[in-house]
């Protein structure tokens, strides 16, 4: 286990090697349990996307034209396909043109309260899916009276490449968005994983089971 790393110039420096990268476990041992890690069947899409692309704004606002011209911001996951079920955590994704990606996304992320939490998660007992599929996680959303508020907002930062899961995730949110049979499909396994959720105290180590399962 790693301690948090929130310096801008060190987590560019573990983002940037491949050694380091993939053993950076942060543990968040003594820190509050985020909230909105439930399993929910009734979502509020709507609302939820109208805050994600507000936080785009933010997010955005710290990073030069140049820069911000060569990145592409999406709205991801469960609370992106209008009726799926899943957890009250927003998934967003900035997808860049390389890997390592500008360094100046990543120091806008950290100045606007995200912390890099290291590679996404692989499939429970196997290797981490992708390499390049970064996390930053915002841990209290503040936005008083919005079905947010106090809640959790994941950010993967990821090439968009062919086969990477940045493009794999906008491909799924699109297909099962027009595919009845691919949405069907997607909210059995997400039905399924959820088993992996404690539904009274959900925590850090239980939501990711449950993402690493959907991934199977």
């Amino acid at each position: 286990m790693n301690m948090v790393v929130q310096d801008s110039d060190e987590v560019y420096e573990i983002i940037s090697d491949p050694e380091r990268l993939q053993s950076y476990k942060p543990t968040f041992k003594g820190k509050p349990r985020p909230k909105g890690l439930h399993f929910c069947l009734d979502l509020p899409h709507a609302e939820i996307k109208e805050w994600v692309f507000e936080e785009k704004e933010i997010v955005f606002s710290g990073v030069p034209d140049e820069v911000k011209a060569k990145l592409r911001w999406e709205h991801v996951g469960s609370t992106s396909i209008t009726g799926m079920p899943g957890s009250m955590v927003p998934d967003s994704l900035i997808l860049t043109q390389s890997f390592p990606p500008p360094k100046e996304i990543v120091t806008s992320l950290l100045a606007n309260g995200y912390v890099f939490v290291g590679l996404g998660p692989g499939a429970p007992g196997g290797a981490v899916l992708d390499s390049e599929d970064l996390w930053f996680m915002k841990n209290d959303i503040t936005k008083p009276g919005h079905v947010l508020d106090g809640k959790l907002h994941k950010i993967h930062v990821a090439p968009d490449s062919e086969l990477g899961s940045g493009r794999l995730r906008v491909e799924l949110r699109d297909r099962c968005n027009t595919d009845k049979e691919a949405f069907e499909s997607y909210k059995k396994s997400k039905m399924e994983a959820a088993k992996h959720l404690d539904v009274e105290t959900p925590n850090r180590r239980a939501f990711k089971a449950y993402k690493g399962y959907k991934s199977k």
